[in-house]
């Protein structure tokens, strides 16, 4: 059977991620982060997934999907647009040119889209009672780490693997009647302090891994 580029492209992707920490679920290692040379047991959880994602060749890794994912990545492009147009930037290496951006032999991570030379993009179309949250709820860096843990560490970590310094997280929802309520943005900024953790636990959740694998 002959497969499409977009097949092609998504195989590869999966295949450089495979094994590795990514920035998408470094939120996972990031928990409890007050006592940072502890891995707590969800971290264990993940570290688990990883080898073995290397001992079945990828064939444990569970290809999830659902109807708000599917519609958040056939709006992403759109939502890009929206902020193209908005912020008078322009983003490359977005929907099916995106690329795992690999910082060393076990962590890496994959943005929405490049800006020039030091700035990037994250995506999300969520259901419209999420987006007004965000719209109501987050004016700061501080107040999106406290109610969005999960995507400030895929923000952390895809600016760790890429090098950047600044990631424009961009919220789309075109259901809503009002069109200055269909897109919210946000600066998120490199932390050198959260970065230096998360390669603490980074670091210490390779070693376990590498453990687990000699181990079998």
């Amino acid at each position: 059977d002959q497969i499409t580029e977009a097949e092609r492209k998504r195989e590869e992707w999966l295949k450089s991620r495979l094994g590795k920490f990514t920035s998408s679920e470094l939120g996972r290692l990031m928990t409890y982060e007050d006592d940072i040379r502890v891995l707590p047991k969800g971290a264990l959880t993940y570290i688990e997934e990883k080898a073995l994602e290397i001992m079945t060749d990828g064939e444990s890794v569970k290809q999830f999907s659902n109807e708000s994912m599917e519609r958040g990545n056939e709006k992403e492009l759109e939502a890009i647009a929206a902020f193209e147009q908005k912020y008078g930037l322009k983003c490359y290496a977005t929907g099916e040119d995106q690329e795992f951006i690999q910082l060393c032999s076990y962590f890496g991570g994959t943005p929405d889209g490049l800006i020039d030379i030091d700035d990037m993009a994250e995506v999300k179309c969520p259901n419209s009672k999420t987006h007004l949250f965000r719209i109501n709820n987050i004016r700061t860096q501080e107040d999106f780490k406290k109610h969005e843990k999960s995507y400030y560490w895929q923000i952390q970590g895809n600016l760790l693997s890429s090098g950047r310094k600044r990631c424009f997280f961009i919220d789309y929802d075109d259901r809503f009647v009002n069109p200055e309520l269909q897109l919210f943005v946000i600066e998120i900024h490199r932390n050198e302090t959260d970065i230096e953790k998360a390669k603490i636990r980074l670091s210490m959740a390779e070693k376990v891994k590498q453990q687990f694998l000699n181990n079998w």
